[in-house]
Formats: structure tokens, C-alpha cells, sequence
């Protein structure tokens, strides 16, 4: 029985009414939107007596509802017929829960193979294949065999090697954010602890003193609890700023004088470091704009300095710049041991830090010299080392320089 609704073509040859199921012929339903491929079907699985046509259809609709009517043990489905294979698989499955999904498509298609087997597809095969392998599939699929293709095994096949390798790459991966966010914790608590217990330490030793103490001594105890709260307030700022580059996806910049970035910069050592640092930086250079990230670009010269101040010996650290057509850059020099041979690779690595000897000679989380790459990078300029002359080490923070003060997203 054939009818045509809404321009779609369902036929039906009936139900299954009372037929012994062990006996009776396989029932299959055809769904394909050209019916040169419906007729081919047609005429191949006809002349196998094990298999009868029940319907066909030519769109996903017309599929769906010709599988209620005629309960087929097995649905061939054009993958890209009208509607989508897809939605005829998983609107089949509801109406006749026990039929069979077969999916034909003219060539590989990884999206379609991947859509069609989650629509609950047991069988996927190329049109063109051989006409004992179409028969093989219906049969396979009755019993509940997963049917593939040659060509289609062989591609799935390589796609699953792929998705292997990169399964192993992503655990791999996986494993060391794991080593990273266990030694960012127990780096975190040691550096949290320690300007902590300096500020309980205070509280409990003004609790106790009843006013024994002189004027140095209070000064000394609230020089104190000032580094141990900028140490604090420091160690939020670098992991807010980590925070701000991961939630980024284009960093917001826009033309500013070189000479605000510093000021903002210095301004966070007035108080504990000065003299220790010695800025000469022509004035040309000063008012000529870069394109920067105000917070971020000042964050990245922060931490560069503070770097430098850790390993400057006596002498103070210097800040130079020179000015190129595309770029200025920021040299921040220290008069310290340098960086070893050994250690320069790693530098700029998460979590690294300087080792002279087999402790930690140093406070900090081993993030600054890393956050402040990442800072620059995302700004389209970059940060390197430079040996210094007559000793030391040279960070330079290159900015792009802007030809016109307005603002680039």
C-alpha cells in the first residue's frame, strides 16, 4: 500500500499480524530521499527470500511514520535525506522501539557516523557496497551485531587511533595540572602562612604589653605587619591577574604614555624600596604611548622589578628604555649572581624559581616571571632575558608602540 502526505511518499506493505517470529522474513524499511537508490534497494534485497520490504519513505517524517505503522525489524536510513537521518533514527526508536537501525550514506562523514550511532544506529554502510554485505548488515543487525562498512571500519578505525593519541596527550596533560594545583596549593599555604602568623604574632605580643613598649618598638611592629600585609595584598593581586588573562579571550588595550605604566608601577615601592630602584628614562620616552592594558601592563612590570629587587645584592636596580618605530622597551636590570646556565630554560615556567642552594632562598610562589609573560604576550609584545653587563640579569618587557591614541580591543 503506497500514499502520498504533504508531498512525502510513505508505502506499507501492512503489519506484522501473527506471524511465527523465528519463520517469518525480515521486515525492512527504506528511507532515502532519491529513489533511484529506494528502487536499487528494492530490486536487491527482493530477490532474498529471508527479507521483505515492508515501507519506504523519502524524508525523515514520512520514515518515522511509516516505522509505527509497519514495525519493521530493520530501518535503512539515509543519513542526509530531508529531516536528517538522524532525527528518523531517534523519532523510530520511539514509535518501534525493537527496529534496527541501519545508516547508508554515500561517502564517510565522521559528524554523521558520530550523530547516527548516538541516535542509536547498530550499523553504518557506504551506498555502492556489496550486495552480499547490505544483506550481511540486515541479518547481523536482527541478531544485534554492530555492522560497519569496510571503508567506513577502516576510517573509524583511524579516527579512534587519533582520539587515543589524544586521549593519552590530554591525560598526560591532566596529570600535571594535577602535580601543578597540588604545588600551587602547598605553595599558596606556605606563603599565606607566613604574613600571617607575622600579623598574629603583633596582635599577641600589643595584647600582652600593656604599654611597655617604646616608640621604636611599635614602629618596628607595625613596619612589620605593613610588609606582611602588601605581601598579602601582592600575592592576590598576581593571582587576580592570573584570573583576568584566563577569563580573556582578547585582551581589552588602548594608547597610553609609557610614563603611566611606570608611575602606577613605582608607586607600589615608594614606601619599603626607596632608593632601591633607579629609573632614568628620557622624557620622550615617558609621554610616548604604548598600547597596554593599564592594570595588567603595571602588574607585569611589578612583578619583573620585584624579581629583580629580590636577587640585587646592594646595588640598586635599574630601569632603562629604548624606543624603536614599533616598540619601546623596558630594560629592568639587577646587579645580582645572574641566572644560571641551567635554569634559563626554565625561567619563565610556572612555579620556577632560582635555586642557589637546596632550599628556598626566596619568598613568592614561583608565578611572577611566568604571570608577567603572559601578561606581555596577550599585549602582542614579549618579555626575555639578557645577560648584564658586569654582572646580573636584564628583563626586557617589550610593548607595541601606538601610531594613534585610540582605543584597540
Amino acid at each position: 500500500m503506497e500514499s502520498v502526505e504533504g508531498g512525502r511518499t510513505v508505502s506499507t506493505s501492512g503489519s506484522r499480524g501473527g506471524r511465527d517470529e523465528s519463520a517469518r522474513p525480515i521486515r525492512v524499511l527504506i528511507a532515502d530521499d532519491l529513489p533511484l537508490v529506494v528502487d536499487a534497494l528494492t530490486e536487491l534485497l527482493g530477490g532474498d527470500p529471508s527479507i521483505v520490504i515492508v515501507a519506504t519513505a523519502n524524508d525523515a517524517v514520512a520514515a518515522v511514520e511509516a516505522a509505527a505503522t509497519a514495525r519493521p525489524d530493520v530501518a535503512l536510513l539515509d543519513v542526509r535525506m530531508p529531516g536528517g537521518g538522524g532525527v528518523a533514527a531517534r523519532g523510530i526508536r520511539e514509535v518501534s522501539p525493537d527496529t534496527k537501525i541501519v545508516a547508508l550514506s554515500a561517502q564517510f562523514d565522521r559528524g554523521s557516523v558520530v550523530d547516527m550511532v548516538r541516535a542509536g544506529a547498530i550499523g553504518y554502510l557506504i551506498k555502492g557496497s556489496a550486495p552480499g554485505e547490505i544483506i550481511a548488515a540486515i541479518h547481523g543487525s536482527v541478531r544485534g551485531e554492530s555492522n560497519l562498512s569496510p571503508e567506513v571500519t577502516g576510517k573509524v578505525m583511524q579516527e579512534l587511533e587519533r582520539s587515543l593519541a589524544r586521549a593519552e596527550e590530554l591525560s598526560t596533560e591532566l596529570v600535571e595540572l594535577n602535580r601543578m594545583k597540588t604545588e600551587l596549593v602547598q605553595i599558596l599555604a606556605h606563603e599565606l602562612f607566613t604574613p600571617i602568623t607575622t600579623i598574629q604574632g603583633t596582635a599577641a605580643t600589643l595584647a600582652v604589653s600593656e604599654g611597655r613598649l617604646s616608640g621604636e618598638d611599635m614602629r618596628a611592629l607595625a613596619a612589620g605587619v605593613e610588609r606582611a600585609a602588601r605581601r598579602l595584598r601582592r600575592l592576590v593581586a598576581n593571582i587576580g591577574a592570573v584570573v583576568s588573562l584566563e577569563r580573556e579571550s582578547a585582551l581589552p588595550t588602548q594608547a597610553i604614555p609609557l610614563g603611566s605604566v611606570l608611575n602606577d608601577a613605582l608607586g607600589e615601592f615608594a614606601a619599603t624600596d626607596e632608593g632601591a630602584i633607579d629609573t632614568q628614562i628620557p622624557d620622550e620616552l615617558l609621554v610616548a604611548e604604548v598600547w597596554a592594558h593599564q592594570d595588567l601592563a603595571s602588574r607585569a612590570f611589578v612583578l619583573v622589578t620585584e624579581n629583580a629587587l629580590d636577587f640585587r645584592d646592594d646595588a640598586a636596580v635599574e630601569v632603562r628604555a629604548v624606543g624603536t618605530d614599533r616598540e619601546i622597551q623596558l630594560e629592568v636590570s639587577d646587579h645580582g649572581p645572574g641566572i644560571p646556565a641551567d635554569q634559563r630554560d626554565r625561567i619563565f615556567e610556572l612555579f620556577t624559581q632560582v635555586e642557589w642552594s637546596s632550599s628556598r632562598s626566596h619568598e613568592g610562589l614561583g608565578i611572577g616571571l611566568y604571570l608577567a609573560k603572559r601578561i606581555m604576550e596577550a599585549h602582542g609584545g614579549w618579555l626575555d632575558l639578557r645577560d648584564h653587563e658586569g654582572g646580573g640579569a636584564t628583563f626586557v618587557l617589550a610593548f607595541p608602540r601606538a601610531v594613534a591614541a585610540v582605543t584597540r580591543a
